[in-house]
């Protein structure tokens, strides 16, 4: 039997069992329900995980080298308050974290991967048997690009080893969600298994944050440009994937190590920029980012980016994601990567 920790955050007193307890999340517009955590572990991953507790925080997080002081905003930058996103009693009780219902439908599309139809906009590591990568990063401007049913637009990180992957961004994606609301969401590919947020895979650690939240307020082409932090890395201790989030970081959860085989010990790309999905069948076509194709000189009133683009090395240090390249695999998304000495690293991105 596993023993679940306490979560590290705090949690008020409830006064109703926490069994079969249910949050209708009016601003998230999700139907979640608490569950233990390690059923939830051992329900989506089988019995082969023998582990005696589960791990609430990273062992060895990775060290930061550059000198980035995380005060290089714009002028009209608001980073996203995560106390927003927050279940507003405290969340699950200890030991139980939230996990949205899924119908049947969804738990069949979790193993399908649309490949042709996607196209990606992204700055990206160059390719070399020798590079390994521990973790990936980056701010990454919120937008509600729009999207018809049948089409997905989202913005992420990504790190992949062999034919394992991690994505971790936002979303707005009808097909899934049937809204077109902007979402945080994370993916993952492990031995060929597809998953979506906690679907799979993924272990959650708070009690008081789901996962598929809704993100808002969103940017808009000329005004505010609201934006989120997203970090994913690998612990130098277990080899397990943490995934954080927020300017004060927030740890969401982790992916296991044994449930991979290509990210097993590190990836071999990292990537940071754009994805849209859609059916040849489907008009038009959807919007990526902010909806416009990027400037050369990024103008970051009008274009979608992800600055101080960070990867972590075979060291455990944060470092500028270098020997990068642009890429793109259709000409009405665009992608440029470029360097500016107060926000670093910064690839803009986006089309339609």
């Amino acid at each position: 039997m596993y023993k679940a920790s306490v979560d590290a955050a705090p949690v008020h007193k409830m006064a109703m069992a926490h069994r079969g307890k249910f949050y209708f999340l009016a601003t998230l517009m999700l139907l979640s329900h608490c569950v233990d955590a390690t059923r939830e572990l051992h329900g989506k991953n089988g019995p082969e995980f023998a582990v005696k507790t589960i791990q609430m925080r990273p062992t060895a997080r990775p060290k930061r080298v550059s000198n980035n002081n995380n005060n290089n905003s714009f002028s009209n930058e608001i980073p996203m308050d995560m106390n927003m996103i927050r279940l507003k009693d405290g969340g699950c009780p200890p030991g139980t974290v939230p996990i949205r219902r899924m119908n049947q439908k969804e738990e069949y599309l979790r193993n399908e991967e649309n490949i042709d139809g996607t196209v990606f906009a992204v700055g990206q590591t160059k390719g070399s048997p020798w590079r390994k990568y521990y973790g990936v990063g980056g701010t990454i401007s919120i937008y509600n690009p729009k999207v018809v049913q049948g089409q997905y637009s989202s913005a992420e990180i990504i790190l992949r080893g062999t034919s394992d992957t991690i994505i971790a961004g936002w979303t707005v994606n009808p097909i899934k969600y049937k809204d077109n609301l902007t979402r945080f969401f994370i993916y993952s590919v492990a031995n060929g298994l597809h998953c979506f947020n906690s679907e799979c895979g993924f272990i959650i650690v708070r009690s008081d944050i789901p996962l598929d939240f809704v993100m808002s307020p969103v940017s808009t082409r000329g005004g505010k440009i609201y934006t989120n932090l997203f970090f994913v890395y690998q612990d130098a201790m277990n080899g397990n994937w943490w995934l954080e989030v927020g300017l004060d970081p927030i740890v969401l959860g982790f992916w296991p190590k044994m449930i991979f085989e290509g990210l097993k010990n590190s990836a071999t790309y990292a990537a940071c920029g754009g994805e849209v999905y859609s059916p040849a069948s489907i008009t038009p076509p959807p919007e990526m980012g902010a909806g416009h194709y990027p400037d050369f000189a990024p103008d970051m009133v009008n274009d979608a980016f992800c600055k101080e683009f960070i990867v972590v090395d075979d060291a455990h240090n944060i470092v500028d994601a270098a020997c990068t390249e642009k890429y793109t695999d259709d000409p009405n998304y665009g992608v440029f990567d470029n360097h500016m000495r107060d926000h670093q690293h910064i690839v803009s991105f986006g089309g339609h």
